[in-house]
């Protein structure tokens, strides 16, 4: 009786747990700074192309906030045909589904931050029983499906991808959908002679996943590669049934994604162009080794650590030993069909994005988001470890395993309460200092903000206008050669000038800039005029 008593009460808490993972999905959509690839986002679905909106506001000319912001609003001029057009044009390696289902999404909810977040939060939340089904095809155990919902539920990363305007969460069903329809698939038709048309279902199933999936994110290859790499072994090496369906099946899928592969080979200089920050940027091996153990973290626990102290090593070597140990344990405890597929998805991704960093430089692997099936992966194994260990000790509800659940439950919760309060995070990357950076723009009178459009700054310059105030000025360069000073302004902010656009400035006299002083460099710079040299109209 008091056994039964205390799974009522451990089956309570858990739900209580993912209620509070749902709710922290919805909370506070529209406080996060709105950052540079959302408004990439923005401007496709809105029908925007690079040259139609770069070529009317950095003219050198000054502008107002409102002007920037008339792109960022839904245009009734714009179609379809526009969205699809600029995808395949600007950015032909972010498939197009995403991109057209949020389109009909904020057409008919409305035009905002949290509208258009909205979607990824609502989408987010089909991940819950898309893992808990994976989970069961895996290892047919509830505890286990249980421990995953609640681990994907609480989960700093996925929390955060739930929360913004990206292709991210709707990609991770999609994928969680195409293994688990892939493993029952497998199972109908193992030690069968004749297959029934019922048995052909999840194949399709998959077939149709595995072509959303692709619609959705290209780095489904790297899950298809896996996959076909766990049928490969777990066929011990024989085309079998199993094998000719699977091809069947990823053939058909390949098939449909036709229209897109046509798209993304065409335009495929411009994909070369877009992508090339992830090879030509290069970090020591040191930092790539970091940054993966800050990547590890975030699954778990995540206070928003972007540098190493003494206590990030801590976490960092702890959650390392938990993983670790997890899929040693999988190993150990489960059948091939079991650890081999949860394996593959780890080691692929490493081998295609962390591997080539290492070898020939770049940082295709820093960002956490094209590793999200070895981030389910490991929730997966994790959750195993868990369930396996509480089950072993259900005789003694106090023991080590319980609290380092308890741990890892409150662990996720803290951190996503948290990150829900703060205006930026780590998956805000180049965007992240927005936010101060405004701060001190509007807390000037009547000020004018110039920049021009090298690298990531337009989008940046975009992502800012939602937070100046209407009367701040811009004044935004595409050519700084022989750039004055306008002399009506009193407050003057560079962001992220060029070397030689402030030594030309100070090379005009009575003008000189200097950075904002901050705990960190943030791109801000400050013009300080000698009002005896240099005139300010009143």
């Amino acid at each position: 009786m008091k056994a039964k008593k205390s799974q009522r009460y451990l089956y309570l808490t858990m739900i209580i747990i993912v209620i509070i993972g749902i709710f922290l999905r919805f909370v506070n959509l529209d406080n996060k700074v709105y950052w540079h690839d959302e408004i990439y986002t923005t401007l496709h679905i809105n029908g925007y192309g690079w040259d139609q909106w770069k070529t009317n506001v950095f003219t050198g000319k000054i502008i107002g906030v409102d002007t920037l912001q008339y792109y960022l609003h839904l245009n009734p001029n714009k179609t379809l045909a526009d969205t699809l057009n600029i995808l395949a044009k600007d950015d032909p390696h972010h498939p197009p589904l995403y991109y057209t289902l949020v389109r009909y999404w904020r057409q008919f909810f409305g035009d905002s931050i949290t509208i258009i977040r909205s979607f990824s939060a609502f989408v987010s939340l089909l991940i819950l029983p898309a893992i808990s089904w994976f989970s069961w095809e895996l290892f047919g155990l509830h505890l286990v499906g249980i421990i995953t919902i609640i681990l994907v539920a609480i989960s700093p990363f996925f929390v955060l991808y739930a929360q913004e305007a990206r292709e991210y969460a709707l990609w991770t069903v999609f994928l969680i959908l195409s293994n688990s329809s892939l493993l029952r698939a497998i199972k109908l038709t193992k030690n069968k002679v004749n297959l029934q048309k019922k048995d052909y279902l999840f194949w399709g199933i998959y077939s149709l996943s595995t072509m959303l999936s692709l619609y959705t994110s290209l780095v489904s290859i790297f899950v298809i590669i896996s996959q076909i790499v766990y049928l490969i072994f777990a066929q011990g090496f024989r085309i079998t049934k199993i094998i000719i369906l699977q091809g069947l099946a990823l053939l058909i899928s390949f098939i449909t994604f036709i229209p897109w592969i046509l798209v993304f080979f065409g335009n495929y200089e411009q994909y070369e162009t877009a992508t090339s920050w992830t090879r030509e940027s290069t970090v020591s091996n040191l930092l790539l080794f970091q940054n993966l153990g800050l990547n590890l973290t975030r699954i778990f626990f995540d206070l928003d650590w972007r540098f190493y102290n003494l206590l990030t090593y801590l976490v960092v070597f702890g959650v390392l030993l938990l993983v670790v140990y997890a899929l040693y344990f999988l190993y150990k405890n489960t059948s091939p069909k079991s650890w081999e597929l949860i394996f593959a998805l780890i080691i692929i991704q490493l081998v295609f994005l962390f591997i080539p960093d290492l070898l020939w430089g770049g940082i295709r692997s820093i960002s956490l988001r094209y590793l999200t099936p070895s981030v389910v992966a490991i929730d997966l194994a994790v959750a195993y470890l868990l369930s396996g260990k509480l089950i072993k000790h259900n005789t003694n509800p106090i023991n080590i395993w319980s609290v380092i659940t308890i741990m890892i439950f409150s662990s996720g919760v803290i951190s996503c309460t948290i990150n829900s309060q703060s205006d930026t995070s780590w998956s805000k990357y180049i965007s992240s200092d927005l936010p101060l950076v405004s701060q001190i723009i509007n807390a000037t009178n009547y000020p004018l903000l110039i920049s021009n459009d090298q690298s990531y700054h337009p989008g940046n310059i975009m992502a800012l206008s939602y937070l100046l105030k209407p009367d701040v000025k811009l004044q935004l360069l595409s050519e700084e050669k022989g750039y004055k000073i306008p002399d009506k302004f009193r407050n003057i902010f560079l962001l992220n000038p060029s070397d030689e656009l402030r030594e030309s400035l100070e090379n005009q006299s009575g003008v000189k800039a200097k950075p904002i002083p901050s705990d960190h460099y943030i791109g801000l710079w400050k013009i300080e005029l000698n009002h005896i040299n240099y005139k300010i109209s009143e």
